[in-house]
């Protein structure tokens, strides 16, 4: 018999969107076989050559770049998409970026990319946090990039494994 009272049957799974904590982070991180200095140019200079297409709002044809302390992607018919703005000064160390919920620069979460040189390699890791709490926070989660494959794309182009 089902229960009379509000709180219904204790074993139910409960509803994410009723969460009120923020998502935990989203990891990622790669190895590659360049220079700290390369590695990170790869990544700030050449993004629009190695980001892979599914991950952008645009499609094929999209160019992601840096610019003016912006990431954003323009398509071929020059329409454009805000994705990050700069909040932290950029070295080869790492970077640290306001990530803009579909775009709307107050809806903001953070993510950190850190590049350190080991020898003959560069171990690249991005860390994304930062979310709002609840649902909103769900969404943002829901919709930042697959680190993880953007990563294995960057990681390709720098002349990594596939």
């Amino acid at each position: 018999m089902d229960s009379l009272f509000s709180h219904g049957n204790s074993n139910a799974e409960p509803n994410p969107a009723d969460f009120s904590a923020a998502p935990a982070a989203l990891v990622a991180e790669v190895t590659v076989p360049q220079s700290c200095e390369d590695s990170f140019a790869g990544f700030m200079d050449g993004i629009h050559l190695w980001w892979p297409a599914d991950q952008t709002r645009f499609g094929e044809g999209t160019h992601p770049e840096f610019t003016d302390g912006t990431l954003f992607e323009e398509d071929p018919s020059g329409r454009s998409a805000l994705w990050a703005t700069l909040i932290e000064p950029v070295s080869e160390s790492g970077l640290e970026l306001a990530w803009h919920h579909q775009g709307n620069p107050h809806l903001s979460s953070h993510v950190s990319i850190s590049f350190l040189e080991n020898g003959p390699v560069t171990q690249v890791r991005v860390v994304h946090n930062g979310w709002a709490d609840g649902e909103l926070g769900h969404e943002q989660s829901d919709a930042a990039p697959d680190w993880v494959a953007a990563l294995a794309h960057y990681r390709r182009f720098m002349g990594g494994a596939a």
